[in-house]
């Protein structure tokens, strides 16, 4: 089970992996919500009063005050979300709403994502060895391929069953947009996204805010050796690190260095795992120092209620993402690397991801920014 709570959110990172900004926003997810299956959860993104749907993760019945954004924070915070009946299958449950959903995902990731995924693998090792190498050097050689396919896993599952969160901030990426000297807008400067972390839905979260651009996450070597997840994360080119080993950062700092000399984002995650607590733990700084390296921007992206999602002891989503307490992903300002230390920096970005986080979410007292 440690397998499937790892395959089916983290193998987000590759569906989502270049795709959602232009994929399906807030509202036209909205367009589904007349599917049959779940026409009761569509419901309640409007009016936010429920009945029980027990074992679907559809949150019920008490009206709550309602501000021009939705719900008040005071009401997300006290809410007790009500997942329903559950199996426990090793460390991880999964309810009714998450074995639906696992069972719709597992699908489509046998049978169209890692069949595809297998197929590009194989043409660009057969393209390495012809003349030009096309596809690798021509074609595609940034590693985008992978992400694209990925993406369609990912509107073909998380758009159905309503998992994207609602996303705020959108406007600040503008900041990074590219104008040639016609006064033409052109795609967004690279830059690297940096979220805290308490769910496996971070990823397709954090992808949802990047769409069509290319990137790379920063992961954990060790996921190389999960399978499936590891042939995945290597073949779309993530930037794999592990930080006992001095070699193993070496290469990933020049890995990630050179993918944002070539335009490409990075995305990490500077916990360094998911928050037991939900709350804002401190940050190591190694990840940091590739964007320093080429004065790149840091986004500041902080995260709401994916725990609540996805809990640490789910195999899968257990409930919808918008229904309360609403999953919110909210994108801050791009701050600038220039001329800061590497602990100005940290503070800077610590502070402002955890400025736009709820109380829940907010370091605990004492909480040191950083962290070896």
């Amino acid at each position: 089970m440690k397998f499937s709570s790892a395959a089916i959110v983290l193998l987000s990172s590759a569906y989502c992996a270049n795709a959602l900004v232009s994929g399906p926003r807030p509202h036209a997810v909205r367009s589904l919500q007349s599917s049959k299956l779940f026409s009761s959860a569509a419901a309640s993104s409007n009016n936010l009063s429920v009945g029980n749907s027990v074992g679907l993760g559809i949150n019920g019945g008490d009206n709550v005050a309602v501000s021009s954004n939705g719900v008040t924070d005071a009401s997300k915070e006290n809410y007790k979300v009500k997942y329903g009946p559950a199996i426990t299958l090793g460390k991880l449950k999964i309810n009714i709403f998450g074995a639906i959903f696992g069972v719709w995902e597992v699908f489509w990731g046998i049978f169209f994502w890692y069949p595809m995924l297998m197929l590009y693998a194989l043409s660009r090792k057969i393209s390495s060895v012809l003349p030009g190498d096309l596809l690798g050097k021509k074609i595609d050689p940034f590693r985008r391929i992978p992400i694209n396919i990925g993406y369609t896993w990912g509107l073909l599952s998380f758009t159905l069953f309503r998992m994207w969160p609602k996303i705020e901030g959108m406007e600040n990426l503008e900041a990074l947009r590219e104008v040639d000297e016609n006064g033409k807008k052109k795609g967004l400067k690279p830059a690297m996204y940096v979220a805290n972390h308490s769910s496996w839905m971070d990823i397709p979260f954090v992808c949802h805010v990047l769409g069509f651009q290319n990137y790379k996450f920063i992961a954990k070597a060790e996921l190389k050796k999960v399978p499936i997840l590891g042939r995945a994360l290597m073949v779309a080119g993530h930037v794999m690190l592990d930080r006992t080993n001095r070699r193993s950062q070496m290469v990933a700092y020049k890995s990630g260095v050179q993918w944002m000399k070539d335009g490409v984002n990075l995305v990490t995650f500077p916990e360094g795992t998911r928050s037991k607590t939900g709350r804002l733990g401190s940050f190591k700084k190694g990840a940091f120092k590739m964007a320093q390296a080429v004065n790149a921007p840091i986004v500041p992206i902080s995260i709401q209620y994916a725990d609540r999602v996805q809990p640490l002891d789910y195999a899968f989503p257990a409930k919808i993402s918008r229904n309360r307490p609403e999953a919110v992903v909210r994108v801050g300002k791009p701050i600038s690397t220039e001329g800061k230390t590497d602990n100005d920096l940290l503070e800077e970005v610590w502070n402002t991801i955890a400025d736009d986080l709820p109380e829940s979410h907010k370091p605990a007292k004492d909480t040191p920014v950083g962290a070896n």
